[in-house]
């Protein structure tokens, strides 16, 4: 049994305290991905599906955009869960938090969560007070007061009313950075069979050569390079600096389309 959680509430306090919530009811280590946005959130998760290789545990999500068009959610976007092998997944369905689960997987729908009628499910069953229940749909920091208590519920084999939500209502994942590693290495959401490796790759950041492996890159030379994310047998590409700093070289952020001037960043909380 494992226990992930990314989140983008990541200062030390908010952290803590989410931890703290899951430990208290299992006995699983636990770890933690802060983001800024639901574009590193949706491929963080991918990658922690393919480290655990479905087997037992449950990944929490959460990237909670507040004004704007989350406005139309009665308080901030919604969660849904879904299965991937044995492991329970709980995520906010806003922006591309599940445009990776989308891409990458066979999943078509996820089960839309409402904290209401969830609350009062546990409620009954005795897991949490009244008090508590009452005070869920309510709260300002969900990833600490619902969505923990939600996946230990389910984990211990209950059920929470839920509804269909098809993934071709999730954006598709746009061509674009994702994260970048301490090396300055990019690692994008594209995969070689997205592009021609067989000729020069043409990028808003110039033009490189695709390599198979990062020995391969001379030194000071900039290529894409076929890298260690991803899912099962697919493998994303990273933008890659031989002994140098691809990000900083190229003034490079997560959100950058790869090939045009424009960015699929939001950063969460704004």
């Amino acid at each position: 049994m494992f226990v992930t959680i990314i989140n983008d509430c990541k200062d030390d306090n908010a952290r803590s305290r989410q931890e703290s919530r899951v430990a208290s009811h299992l006995a699983a280590p636990i770890s933690f991905i802060g983001v800024d946005s639901d574009l590193e959130a949706g491929l963080q998760l991918i990658d922690i599906l393919d480290a655990t290789e479905g087997r037992p545990g449950l990944i929490l999500v959460n990237v909670a955009p507040r004004g704007g068009h989350t406005t139309k959610w009665e308080n901030g976007t919604p969660f849904a869960y879904c299965r991937y092998g044995e492991t329970l997944i709980i995520s906010s369905v806003d922006g591309y938090a599940l445009s990776g689960l989308k891409h990458f997987t066979d999943l078509t729908e996820v089960h839309l969560l409402d904290t209401h009628s969830a609350a009062e499910v546990m409620c009954a069953a005795g897991f949490i007070n009244e008090a508590t229940a009452a005070y869920i749909p309510l709260t300002q920091f969900r990833s600490f007061d619902f969505i923990p208590r939600a996946g230990v519920f389910m984990l211990q084999g209950n059920t929470l009313p839920s509804e269909p939500y098809v993934l071709c209502n999730v954006p598709d994942l746009p061509p674009t950075i994702w994260h970048i590693d301490s090396f300055g290495n990019c690692k994008t959401t594209l995969t070689p069979e997205d592009v021609d490796t067989s000729t020069a790759i043409i990028t808003r950041f110039g033009t490189f050569t695709f390599i198979k492996q990062l020995r391969n890159l001379p030194d000071t030379t900039d290529g894409i390079i076929r890298g260690s994310s991803g899912l099962g047998e697919t493998r994303l590409l990273e933008l890659m600096t031989q002994r140098g700093n691809f990000a900083e070289r190229h003034q490079a952020k997560i959100g950058d389309d790869i090939f045009s001037e424009q960015s699929y960043f939001t950063r969460a909380t704004s």
